[in-house]
């Protein structure tokens, strides 16, 4: 009967410290990744469809950094609609928190916190 009660002891805590560090895993990885950016290139009134998702995300994956999102978004600067100037569109790539100075280094910024609001 003992026996029997220890094991089912040690079975409980296993369970519970297993879906503990499942749910510790998941928090810390979102916690751990952050956003940097780059322009996309897009001008007004240029039929260019600027550099995709894809081919500037090229360049932090030639770098070993994985990209775990992408998308696209817009500075959020107030910038002048004017044939030729920027748009102030931007292609956004969601890293880890340890790779951002070396995306950096490679031109990307880095996005404030509050700028990406995660889809619920």
């Amino acid at each position: 009967m003992q026996m029997k009660r220890v094991n089912f002891n040690l079975l409980t805590f296993l369970g519970f410290f297993c879906c503990y560090t499942l749910l510790w895993a998941e928090v810390a990885s979102a916690a751990s990744t952050l956003f940097v950016f780059k322009p996309d290139g897009t001008i007004h009134c240029d039929k260019s469809p600027g550099m995709t998702l894809d081919r500037i995300g090229q360049e932090l994956s030639s770098a070993g950094i994985k990209v775990f999102s992408s998308r696209k978004g817009y500075d959020g600067r107030e910038g002048i609609a004017l044939c030729g100037t920027p748009t102030g569109q931007i292609n956004i790539y969601e890293i880890a928190s340890s790779d951002v100075f070396e995306a950096l280094l490679l031109g990307f910024k880095q996005l404030p916190e509050n700028s990406i609001r995660k889809e619920k």
